[in-house]
């Protein structure tokens, strides 16, 4: 099954590979933050959505009491991550093929995150509304990606188009549920939260 939307990247034998070595270097201090970030929530279950080789999901497991779960639509980014769990010896940590729109893990969840994925999603809308159903009563889904406006020229051509701008964030509304937006110098970090 390919869960990939028609125009949406997809990552195979060789661009998993290269991802991963790339970000297992450059990334490791942002991954570090969303942990920590995410751990003052004390959440039981995460859901990593577009998980990639899986670095942040193996930070993620180090938060107390946490069963993490992971979604990637590329067998070859899952493949990559398997064997970093392996390495690592990390045990709370399954890795599934999915999507922003199939999620196939029957639980609900305490926080589901996506981190410099969501500019790939095709159907951003309908992704979060159906991401928000898998939302434990206290649930919260947080998006982190690099936000446009806190880009220079350079990096606006560069990584322009893994981004995600202020407007763009301030647009997504969704019914019953509550929205932050915070900027973490040239992070966006939009979360959605349950109204009580």
């Amino acid at each position: 099954m390919d869960y990939y939307k028609k125009g949406e990247e997809k990552f195979g034998f060789v661009s998993s590979r290269l991802y991963s070595f790339g970000s297992s270097r450059s990334m490791q201090k942002f991954y570090f933050f969303i942990a920590k970030d995410i751990g003052k929530e004390k959440p039981k279950s995460i859901l990593d959505i577009g998980a990639g080789p899986g670095d942040l999901a193996l930070k993620l497991s180090k938060i107390k009491n946490a069963k993490v779960y992971c979604v990637d639509p590329s067998p070859s980014m899952m493949k990559v991550a398997e064997n970093k769990f392996i390495k690592n010896k990390a045990k709370n940590i399954e890795y599934k093929l999915g999507s922003s729109r199939y999620i196939p893990i029957k639980d609900k969840f305490d926080i589901i995150v996506t981190t410099i994925s969501f500019h790939h999603w095709k159907e951003k809308e309908n992704s979060i509304r159906y991401i928000l159903k898998r939302l434990n009563e206290n649930g919260k889904f947080v998006i982190y990606e690099f936000c446009y406006d806190k880009l220079n020229t350079l990096q606006k051509l560069s990584i322009g188009k893994h981004s995600l701008s202020i407007k763009q964030a301030k647009s997504y509304k969704f019914k019953g549920y509550t929205k932050k937006i915070d900027i973490i110098n040239k992070i966006i970090k939009v979360s959605f939260t349950k109204d009580s």
